[in-house]
């Protein structure tokens, strides 16, 4: 029998790799947690900005590692968010990002980016067509295991909305202090986030937040 060329056989196995799914975890720069404007004075240029001013240019990889540790980041311990969390538990919402090269799950315990795809869903996800201008656009939805733990299950819902609700203003004010652009907003495509997601059964997307420079 006729012995097959190395050659091709390489070829063919790097042709394979290339078209697979390889995904991978992003490790995000420290955030920047000192220096940089007052918090009385990102509040003062807090604001939603327009859909027309919506910016096209990249916010880098350390903008959004500061984004993301002002959403649900670590901030005094193991054990300490920079957002109020019912009963002392861990983060009971779960910040997905959208970019151009993915999509991916915020994991606030190693501060890192976790890979679920790599289609670009950014103009998917919600109504507006600036949405899909931004550089990032996050997705805050209930993670249904972190609910289970609350003790007023009743409440559960209650509690998810109140901790976005800390988690975008922090958003609006990292961004503020960054200089960047950002905007709540709650007309999402549903059924395309969940497919986009891969979200667990039981978990309600909340808001949208396009993050852009």
């Amino acid at each position: 029998m006729r012995a097959k060329n190395p050659i091709i056989i390489f070829c063919a196995l790097a042709i394979f790799f290339i078209n697979s799914a390889v995904f991978a975890d992003v490790s995000l720069p420290p955030p920047q947690s000192s220096e940089g404007m007052g918090v009385f004075e990102a509040l003062k240029k807090r604001s939603s900005v327009h859909g027309g001013d919506m910016g096209t240019g990249k916010v880098s990889l350390g903008e959004l590692s500061t984004i993301l540790w002002a959403a649900s980041g670590l901030n005094r311990g193991e054990k300490g968010w920079t957002v109020p969390m019912a009963n002392g538990l861990p983060p009971y919402v779960t910040v997905h990002v959208a970019a151009d090269d993915g999509v991916f799950r915020y994991d606030w315990k190693a501060h890192a980016l976790v890979e679920l795809s790599k289609e670009n869903v950014k103009g998917k996800v919600a109504s507006q067509s600036f949405v899909g201008r931004a550089s990032y656009v996050l997705v805050f939805s209930t993670d249904p295991e972190g609910l289970k733990a609350l003790r007023d299950q009743s409440a559960a819902e209650e509690f998810a909305c109140v901790l976005v609700g800390a988690m975008t203003q922090d958003v609006y004010l990292a961004a503020a202090a960054l200089k960047l652009g950002t905007r709540y907003i709650h007309s999402m495509k549903l059924d395309a986030i969940q497919e986009a997601l891969g979200l667990p059964e039981g978990a309600r997307p909340i808001a949208v937040m396009p993050v852009a420079k």
